[in-house]
């Protein structure tokens, strides 16, 4: 493969990448303002202009109105990956400069192919350790020289490999040289997903293993919400919807963004404000550009948040076991509505364990970073052999201090969630195959996860963290359902955890004490990388965020490593 010259390396600026992906934004905006144009004009004419000839006129445009469409999350998706690729070409080129720098610092002339030469005469030093000969001083010399020439190369080629993958990805993105079938007509496989909701998973994952490669990709190009959120699809198709789903969401917050000005005046008028104040309001903001300009901040603050927050999702992140390389995000479902968000970290084909994470109080959908790193961090510390998934299948309790605990004691929460996470686990116990799986439950997520077992969850293993209960309606063993009669189950409650004031209270809202219950084999929390004992309110989540025995145990449980699990 061929790799740029020095000196044209010496011109790249990988930060206009970033420029160019602001600009993609924009204009992808204002495409999707002209297809709002041309929809809107297409259903007022329907009200207007009755005939076969308006039929048929109407039946001609829609199709610009999808293309524009299309065109529109292309920008969105390309965007994403000049992003990434501003990064990463970035860090290329510093490392083709800092070899170079090298190079010419210690004396020696660099070829722009990247060739390195020995300085023109050793140093008097040199020569002195050389015992005064030429020779063997110049043979150290074209040794070093020799090496740098492999380090500059080497930083040439991946620079060269990094930007030729960033054009694939930006061309991907682009639909270039993408199959004609990819992109045919929405209609080409009629309503294929409309019966799912009534399909079990075999039938589902039935029906695409029937399919042709270009009527998957069809598919996941019209129908990406239901591709991207159906048990029983393969995570691969998820995958690639949920990006299709994401791009789709930072448009319609863009409309928001992309409002015209007038509207977003109007809109920071209250309904219920004084009638003499709104007016004095209004005025001021058309005289003002301070105050025009704080009310249009105000308009799109929270809209700009969420793009924010989708544009991480769209973005490459760091390979949990190399963090000098960048990997995709692997999200399994994505739906604001419904506030999901599930992803997995990790290689599942690699892989020896996979676990489960279900999360606890004050979990958001657009605030769910701690626990992917959370994710991330068992991936890491197990080195790969272990793959995790973040499970966020709808609203979690939220709240400080007493509002949350509240909330907490509110049991809707897991009853709504539990159905979603049994039914996750059969799609999760076919795609880990023979590989065992585990199942976290974090504090309310204990309950969501025991609730689920008693639903007819699926798991090899299940580990009770710090959790508020044994799940709704759970009283003893015999109320849990795990589809694996073999299943083991495990808990952990550190000393001095506020949560044991909750766990198994009676007629609480999440069953037992997971701790008291038969057959629970009950886990050490041990010490805390001070050596101080792992207690105390702040137990509740440093279980879980700090690598002390508490987080060591709960990892031989789900790598199955027998001989460095701790009982309590």
């Amino acid at each position: 493969m061929t790799h740029p010259g020095i000196a044209a390396v010496l011109t790249w600026r990988p930060e206009a990448l970033g420029d160019l992906a602001d600009e993609w934004d924009s204009a992808a905006g204002r495409l999707q303002a002209q297809a709002d144009t041309v929809d809107g004009a297409i259903k007022a004419s329907a009200n207007a202009i009755t005939g076969s000839a308006a039929d048929s006129a109407r039946d001609a445009i829609g199709p610009t109105t999808v293309g524009l469409r299309r065109a529109c999350r292309s920008l969105i998706l390309a965007a994403a990956e000049a992003r990434d690729a501003a990064v990463v070409i970035g860090r290329g080129r510093d490392r083709v400069l800092t070899a170079v720098a090298q190079a010419r610092g210690e004396g020696c002339p660099v070829a722009d192919d990247g060739t390195v030469s020995p300085p023109l005469r050793p140093s008097t030093l040199l020569l002195a350790c050389s015992g005064g000969s030429q020779a063997a001083a110049e043979a150290v010399l074209d040794t070093r020289a020799a090496e740098l020439t492999r380090v500059v190369q080497a930083a040439l080629k991946g620079l060269g490999a990094a930007d030729a993958d960033a054009a694939r990805a930006i061309d991907a993105a682009f639909g270039v040289d993408a199959p004609a079938a990819a992109v045919g007509p929405a209609g080409a496989l009629g309503d294929p997903v409309s019966d799912w909701p009534h399909l079990s998973q075999d039938s589902i994952a039935g029906r695409l293993a029937a399919m042709s490669d270009a009527e998957r990709r069809r598919l996941v190009e019209h129908h990406p919400h239901e591709v991207g959120n159906t048990d029983g699809v393969p995570w691969e198709l998820r995958v690639a919807a949920n990006r299709i789903n994401i791009a789709n969401a930072i448009l319609d917050e863009r409309r928001t963004i992309d409002a015209p000005v007038e509207a977003k005046l109007r809109a920071a008028i209250a309904p219920t404000m004084d009638p003499a104040d709104a007016e004095r309001l209004w005025a001021t903001m058309h005289v003002d550009p301070a105050a025009q300009a704080a009310a249009i901040a105000a308009h799109d603050r929270d809209a700009r948040g969420r793009i924010a927050y989708y544009e991480t999702l769209l973005a490459d992140v760091p390979d949990p076991l190399d963090r000098e390389r960048a990997v995709a995000r692997q999200i399994l479902a994505f739906d604001p509505a419904r506030e999901s968000l599930i992803e997995l970290s990790g290689d599942l084909g690699s892989a020896h364990a996979l676990a489960v994470l279900v999360p606890g109080l004050n979990t958001t959908f657009d605030g769910s970073a701690d626990d992917v790193a959370t994710a991330r961090r068992f991936v890491a510390g197990s080195g790969g052999r272990v793959a995790v998934i973040s499970y966020l299948g709808g609203p979690f309790p939220t709240g400080q201090l007493a509002v949350g605990v509240a909330d907490a004691a509110d049991a809707r929460y897991a009853l709504q969630m539990a159905p979603r996470l049994a039914a996750f686990s059969e799609d999760v116990d076919r795609r880990a195959g023979s590989i065992p799986v585990t199942y976290l439950g974090h504090s309310y997520g204990g309950s969501i996860l025991g609730t689920a077992e008693r639903f007819g969850l699926t798991a090899d293993r299940v580990v009770y963290v710090e959790a508020a209960g044994a799940g709704v309606g759970v009283g003893n063993p015999s109320d849990w359902h795990n589809r694996n009669p073999a299943v083991l189950r495990f808990s952990m409650t550190a000393p001095g955890d506020p949560i044991g004031l909750v766990q198994g209270i009676p007629f609480g809202a999440h069953g037992a004490d997971p701790d008291l219950m038969p057959g629970v084999i009950q886990l050490d929390a041990g010490r805390r990388l001070t050596g101080q004992p792992m207690a105390g309110p702040s137990a509740h989540s440093d279980v879980l965020n700090e690598p002390s025995d508490a987080w060591h145990n709960i990892l031989a449980v789900i790598s199955g490593d027998r001989d460095h699990i701790r009982l309590k």
